[in-house]
């Protein structure tokens, strides 16, 4: 599997998108008429167009699966800007791409310290978990599970699954799904307390491996940090990541850069969870 984050218009988000999926739930047509209007791409008015042609009425029952999948995805994961004529695709934008379970390793570690990632066995359990029942407040990880945060207006596992997981509670404001979303003062307010993070981190490994010495610690948070263009050559393997610590430290540290990429633009994020045939 493939875990997917991608930078996305915040502005875009919250004014069309969210609105979007939310009256569709129960109007789609009605939701499919002002979404167009919105716009000024003309690939994503065709799809608006050829929903509203074959449509049958209510909610996300009464659409054509296929062009709304395409529709949703264009919507989602490209990158929208505001022009004079309406939103329309501007260009392209490079997102992150790696394996699900290998970026929720090191986002837990990062982000929980309770997480015994030193521990084969019980981190992966704690994982299978975490993917089943994604926990809340615990950031770039809960985004990874696929946990909403704010709780939305729609169950986003009915607007599409990737993998067949989803839950969404209102009683309990809890909601989660095979994607998902952090608006861009939730990507902001990461970016401002990942140093704190990072550096929990490395205390707890360098409590776990006394008294041997861990030289490049601060190498490897200026890596961490964007402030060092390479990873240190580690002469001892940090103890959760075994024979593979040094490609690792390196993951973490490309995964944080979108992180801090999406906080400088004042971006929000989506995660998606796919195939890796996708």
């Amino acid at each position: 599997m493939e875990l997917v984050l991608r930078p996305v218009d915040d502005r875009f988000f919250h004014e069309q998108v969210v609105p979007f999926l939310s009256l569709a739930m129960s109007d789609s047509s009605q939701a499919l008429v002002s979404l167009r209007e919105q716009l000024a791409d003309d690939e994503t008015r065709l799809l608006c167009e050829r929903l509203l042609s074959s449509h049958q009425g209510g909610g996300l029952s009464g659409v054509e699966q296929e062009p709304w999948a395409d529709l949703v995805d264009r919507l989602i994961f490209l990158p929208w800007g505001p022009t004079p004529a309406g939103w329309a695709v501007v260009g392209q934008r490079a997102g992150y791409a790696g394996d699900w379970d290998e970026a929720l390793h090191l986002a837990l570690m990062l982000e929980d310290p309770t997480y015994p990632y030193g521990d084969a066995r019980a981190s992966h359990g704690r994982r299978e978990g975490f993917r089943l029942h994604p926990g809340a407040d615990l950031g770039l990880a809960s985004l990874m599970g696929g946990q909403w945060e704010p709780f939305p207006s729609f169950p986003p596992d009915r607007v599409f699954s990737t993998q067949g997981r989803g839950e969404y509670v209102p009683r309990e404001q809890y909601a989660f799904a095979d994607w998902a979303w952090r608006p861009a003062r939730t990507v902001a307010h990461w970016n401002v307390h990942l140093e704190r993070k990072l550096r929990r981190l490395l205390e707890r490994e360098k409590a776990r491996l006394a008294p041997v010495d861990l030289p490049e610690l601060e190498q490897v948070l200026a890596y961490w940090l964007g402030r060092a263009p390479q990873p240190p050559a580690l002469t001892v393997a940090f103890s959760g990541l075994g024979p593979r610590a040094s490609s690792w430290v390196q993951e973490l540290g490309v995964l944080l850069s979108h992180v801090r990429q999406a906080a400088h633009e004042k971006a929000a994020l989506v995660s998606l969870v796919v195939s890796a045939r996708r």
